[in-house]
C-alpha cells in the first residue's frame, strides 16, 4: 500500500508507509514553518515555498531516478528506500531562515563544526531512535544499521565516511550529496 500526495509541482506523489512515517515526525512536520527561499521571502512574499514541501519533491524524484537507473544497472527495493530516504530528510537539520542560519547566526554563536547536513544526520538519528513506529517501519522495510549509515553517507558523505558496501554507493553519494 502506498500513500498520495498531491503536490503543485510533480502533481501525483506516491510513497511508501516507512516514507510517511518519517513525515508524520514532529521533527520532520516543522520543516512546514522554514522556507524554502530564506530571507528573500521577505522581498518575495509569494515565493512561499518551504522545506518540507521541497524534501518530499526530491524524494519523490530519488524514486524516480533509480527506477530509471534501475534498467541499466542492479538497484534492489533498499537501495532504492535508502535514497528516497536520504532525500526525504536531508534538509531536515535546517534552522530558522535555512542557509542564513548556518551562514550569519550558528557562525556567530558557536564554534562547534555545525552544518544543516550533518544536523539532518543528526536528527534522522533521533527519528529512528525515539520513534518506535519509524524504527519498526524501517526494519519491516529490511532496512540494517549498514543501510541506516548509507543514508547518512547520501546525506553528508564529509562526515560519515565508513567501509559500508553499497551498490553502486560512490555513484549514489553524487547524486545526493553536495560535497
Amino acid at each position: 500500500m502506498t500513500y498520495i500526495f498531491n503536490d503543485p509541482v510533480h502533481g501525483t506523489i506516491e510513497l511508501e508507509p516507512v516514507l510517511v512515517q518519517i513525515i508524520d515526525t514532529p521533527e520532520f512536520q516543522r520543516l512546514r514553518n522554514i522556507k524554502q527561499t530564506g530571507v528573500a521571502y521577505y522581498v518575495y512574499p509569494g515565493a512561499t515555498h518551504n522545506r518540507f514541501e521541497h524534501c518530499i519533491g526530491v524524494c519523490h524524484l530519488a524514486g524516480l531516478m533509480l527506477d530509471k537507473l534501475s534498467t541499466q544497472r542492479s538497484v534492489t527495493s533498499v537501495d532504492k528506500l535508502c535514497v528516497q530516504i536520504a532525500g526525504l530528510v536531508h534538509d531536515v537539520g535546517h534552522g530558522p531562515f535555512s542557509h542564513q542560519f548556518d551562514d550569519s547566526f550558528i557562525k556567530n554563536v558557536s564554534t562547534a563544526k555545525w552544518s544543516h547536513e550533518l544536523q539532518s544526520c543528526r536528527i534522522f538519528d533521533h527519528i529512528v531512535e525515539t520513534h518506535e513506529k519509524v524504527s519498526s517501519a524501517l526494519k519491516l522495510a529490511g532496512l540494517t544499521a549498514v543501510d541506516l549509515l548509507f543514508i547518512k553517507e547520501l546525506i553528508n558523505a564529509k562526515d560519515y565516511k565508513s567501509d559500508s558496501v553499497r551498490t553502486d554507493s560512490a555513484m549514489m553519494q553524487d547524486f545526493h550529496s553536495n560535497s
